[in-house]
């Protein structure tokens, strides 16, 4: 596999679906537009401004420079992709009308027509190969650049197709062009910005429903209406996004009606925010992942019974029951049961996860492997979690008390959501805490990119720097097969392998709670929500 270890960290490790986060994705909202739905005649009624309360801010509205949730849930309201991705985790139309695959390693795309950016210049063939050939070319420090890896070429066909050849079969290529490795802008928008796209003075462009009118770093964004957008008009003329950390503060804002919606209610909070007047609060499964990972490079780390203590010592369960109050399953491995689309049935799902290794809650078990490791006396190392997942905090400090008895401290600090992507890059600390939201249906999503050597070193999304040539191997033969049944028997025996060698403890597959106060209500909340142009599925009630 191509060397990938100088890619950025990606939204795509973070995931985005923001929702455990807030909510970062919609489907529904991405399905009408792609279509050509004028989504504003789904209601009678309209809010002229919808006020929106995230739990962390971002430095940058630019998510190939700053790929986490947050800043997704930004951008996808100003920017599109190619193609969209379904109500249920599936391909559609969006920037191009259709697609084709005419051989192994070649994608053919047809432009919309008609498409305009919102700046008022027309959107043309040469700002889509600009667009892709941003991330794509040698040296980009686009944090999309590792979905790029493998592309050969990038050439405009005709006036309205764009055909991309690879070096060789890529099985996850075709969701490349999906928004959470693209956003398309225009080809004289880069030229005559580059580094200071998705600053507040610069901000960014695209083609979608809404257009940045006002960035202030810690405070807040504004969005206002592209009265120009294919789609047809939205019902909400303005978007504000309001920065509040605070959980309290978000509480006290939604009970005197000064915000509209808020992301990443807590989970553990629902029943005080269920009870104030007026508020809707909408769960939904957002397949997300949140694991432990074991920087294998790095002292005790190294040492599989120090990695397996530390496995023993956690109570998913308990987390699961008590801390998210049953809002998420204890994950058995890395992509959960549901994300398996076409490549295994249930019961093949399902007899797979039943052979993976498990490390179980077992304080005796976890005292019995300590004992065997080159500490066993035990060591201090430090655990971060962001700010915008109090639940991942709290999962540490009982982590962090279960160890005590073992001799092991293990100090929990919170830091700010740019903080911490910016210290999964690195690579520097012992042990993270990974949190992830898939943006496609594929298993090979979490997989490859935790596990495959390709993408361990500075930068990359193996944040476990796991290396193993074996697994490695797989991983590669899966990348490159057009056949399902035999991907899903590469991915199979690449996580059963894996698990053993403990790199990652996987923690939850979670859940996403966005509340939406008196004035505001949302049209077929799921999965996806916020995987896509999201404001356009709010209206008022």
């Amino acid at each position: 596999m191509a060397d990938l270890t100088k890619a950025q960290f990606t939204r795509r490790s973070l995931l985005r679906s923001i929702a455990a986060a807030g909510g970062l994705a919609t489907v529904p909202g991405l399905l009408a537009a792609c279509t050509g739905t004028d989504s504003s005649s789904k209601t009678a009624q309209s809010l002229d401004t919808l006020t929106v309360a995230l739990p962390s801010s971002i430095s940058s509205v630019d998510a190939s420079k700053e790929a986490g949730i947050m800043n997704y849930v930004v951008a996808l309201l100003c920017q599109e992709a190619l193609v969209g991705v379904g109500a249920v985790g599936n391909l559609v139309p969006a920037l191009a009308t259709s697609w084709s695959r005419p051989d192994a390693t070649t994608y053919v795309y047809k432009l919309r027509q008609g498409v305009t950016f919102t700046d008022g210049s027309a959107m043309t063939v040469d700002d889509v190969v600009a667009s892709l050939q941003h991330h794509a070319k040698p040296g980009s420090t686009s944090a999309f650049a590792y979905a790029y890896a493998d592309v050969a070429s990038i050439t405009a066909t005709a006036a309205d197709e764009i055909t991309i050849k690879l070096t060789k079969p890529s099985s996850s290529f075709s969701w490349t062009p999906s928004p959470g490795t693209l956003l398309i802008t225009s080809k004289a928008f880069l030229e005559k910005n580059g580094a200071q796209i998705g600053t507040p003075e610069v901000k960014i462009l695209g083609t979608g429903p809404y257009r940045v009118t006002e960035f202030v770093a810690d405070s807040h964004v504004t969005l206002t209406r592209n009265e120009k957008w294919w789609g047809g008009q939205v019902p909400i003329r303005e978007v504000r996004l309001n920065f509040i950390t605070d959980e309290s503060t978000r509480l006290l804002a939604m009970r005197q009606n000064s915000i509209d919606m808020a992301l990443n209610v807590p989970l553990d909070q629902l029943d005080q925010w269920r009870t104030l007047s007026g508020v809707q609060v909408e769960v939904a499964t957002d397949r997300s992942l949140v694991t432990l990972a074991f920087n294998i490079a790095k002292k005790p780390w190294d040492d599989i019974h120090v990695r397996k203590a530390v496995a023993h010592a956690i109570d998913r369960a308990g987390i699961v029951k008590s801390i998210l109050r049953g809002h998420g399953t204890v994950a058995k491995t890395l992509p959960s049961d549901a994300q398996w689309g076409g490549l295994l049935s249930s019961d093949e799902v399902a007899a797979l996860y039943a052979a993976i290794p498990q490390y179980e809650f077992d304080l005796d078990q976890a005292r019995a492997e300590l004992a065997q490791s080159s500490v066993p006396q035990g060591f201090t190392d430090e655990l971060h979690f962001p700010n915008s997942g109090p639940q991942l905090g709290k999962a540490a400090l009982t982590l962090a008390e279960n160890l005590k008895p073992l001799g092991i401290n293990l100090t929990v600090k919170e830091i700010t959501l740019e903080a911490w992507i910016a210290e999964l890059g690195r690579h520097a600390s012992g042990i993270y805490l990974g949190w992830y939201f898939a943006t496609t249906g594929d298993p090979s999503e979490y997989t490859q990119l935790l596990l495959n050597s390709a993408y361990a070193g500075e930068n990359g999304t193996n944040i476990a720097q796991y290396r193993n040539a074996e697994v490695t191997a797989l991983l590669d033969q899966e990348q490159t097969s057009t056949d399902n049944a035999v991907r899903g028997k590469l991915l199979g025996q690449a996580l059963t392998m894996a698990a053993s060698d403990v790199a990652y403890q996987p923690l939850w597959w979670g859940e996403a709670a966005t509340a939406f106060g008196a004035k505001a209500g949302a049209r077929d909340y799921g999965p996806y929500f916020f995987v896509g142009p999201w404001a356009t599925q709010v209206s008022a009630r």
